[in-house]
């Protein structure tokens, strides 16, 4: 989940709650004042109609009676009024323009003018409180619901150009190739934590830089003097090889030391091999055609495929085909085919599938499985001397930073190496 959308979602989970409280509390508060100034209308009618009785305005009071709107009932002079106060009720009165009744708030009061005793009744009807009440209600719901709306776009929005810098960071980061020798990072930005990151990542990949290129020309210095001495020292074997001066044991010794001199060269290959690999030096990137890798691999073994009289069986549903370095692709068949050769048995076999998705190489040869760490470096599960224990670390390498998957099984007591598209 990305950081805006989980910022969103935090902020939706308080924004929501605060808002709802909000409009509840705005809710009650404006009914409330409503009310207040429903029943100070009432309450104010009532004084009206006490005066107009000090004042003995029988007309006026006559159309208040008749107004529907109010009533003025004298009572008799013994109805004590000391302890009667103003009430305010509700009630239902009916409404003759709507023919029904309708909800009413009435204030009952006593007045006592002279020796005459009165009751006041003022009713007001509680529709149009009612309809304001209402609209206020949805009122406020729109307003919420909108002002929820514009914050969450304000956040969003805020938020996508506060981060801003840091996707730009993160872009160029996916970008960055120590063989390129460049570091290319956004431009200083008013935020100082994105500028503090920036420059931190501006250090550390010229370090990387530095380091990579040290290393290579480490690497590239140490192979060009390895195999330097060990050319003339291969050379000066053949020649001691070819002297006729040498008796049997001699001969046996120099052998021995011919064999470790060759063995020599194919580690200090191997392991410059490793480095390129791990330092992504391998670049270019085609679509290769296993099928055609794997024929090509199969004609520079067939004189070790006739000398081990060793069966080779393909079966081709259609050809595996994937984007990688060419080369790199050679040397990964390369090593599983010499595999597959060097630790068979006389007379074995070699069976080779193929379909568009990945490639089998499984081979005869020792009736128990290969340990689980065989694709770590200098692991050898054989007493070869021709192997360095490097062939199946270089093919993991290679199968890894192609994005290739590569696995090993024992599977009806063959050796099976499979190469899949992830």
């Amino acid at each position: 989940m990305k950081l805006l959308i989980k910022t969103s979602l935090y902020y939706l989970l308080f924004t929501i709650p605060a808002m709802l409280i909000s409009g509840y509390v705005f809710y009650n508060v404006i009914t409330h004042e409503v009310k207040e100034s429903n029943n100070e209308f009432l309450a104010k009618r009532a004084l009206v109609i006490e005066n107009y009785l000090k004042e003995k305005d029988t007309i006026a009071i006559n159309v208040i009676n008749k107004s529907f709107e109010a009533q003025v009932i004298a009572l008799s002079s013994n109805f004590n009024i000391n302890l009667k106060e103003s009430v305010f009720s509700d009630t239902l009165i009916y409404d003759k323009k709507e023919k029904e009744l309708a909800e009413n708030s009435m204030i009952t009061s006593f007045v006592s003018i002279n020796s005459d005793k009165y009751q006041i009744k003022t009713w007001r009807s509680t529709l149009e409180y009612s309809e304001l009440v209402q609209g206020i209600f949805y009122l406020l719901i729109l307003l919420l619901f909108f002002l929820f709306l514009i914050t969450l776009f304000i956040n969003f929005w805020i938020s996508k150009t506060i981060w801003k810098p840091f996707y730009a960071t993160v872009e160029a980061i996916k970008k960055f190739r120590t063989n390129d020798n460049v570091v290319i990072l956004p431009k200083k930005t008013a935020i100082q934590e994105f500028t503090a990151l920036n420059n931190s990542l501006s250090t550390m990949m010229e370090k990387m830089i530095a380091d990579y290129n040290n290393q290579k020309k480490f690497t590239e210095n140490a192979s060009h003097e390895i195999q330097t001495p060990l050319a003339v020292i291969k050379a000066k074997i053949d020649l001691l090889v070819q002297s006729k001066n040498m008796n049997e044991n001699d001969l046996k010794l120099i052998m021995s030391i011919d064999d470790s001199c060759s063995k020599l060269i194919r580690l200090n290959k191997s392991l410059l091999l490793l480095t390129k690999i791990g330092n992504n030096q391998f670049l270019e990137v085609s679509e290769v055609s296993f099928e055609k890798v794997t024929a090509n691999a199969l004609s520079l073994f067939e004189e070790q495929i006739i000398n081990s009289n060793l069966e080779i069986k393909q079966t081709i549903e259609a050809d595996f085909k994937f984007k990688m370095n060419p080369d790199l692709c050679f040397i990964l068949i390369n090593n599983l085919l010499q595999n597959a050769i060097r630790h068979n048995v006389k007379n074995g076999f070699i069976k080779i599938e193929i379909n568009e998705n990945r490639i089998s190489i499984s081979n005869s040869g020792n009736q128990t499985a290969l340990a689980t760490n065989i694709f770590e470096r200098f692991q050898k599960n054989s007493t070869s001397n021709q192997s360095i224990g490097l062939g199946l670390a270089i093919s993991n390498e290679i199968t890894a930073i192609s994005t290739l998957d590569l696995k090993y099984q024992f599977v009806l007591n063959a050796h099976s190496f499979t190469i899949s598209s992830q």
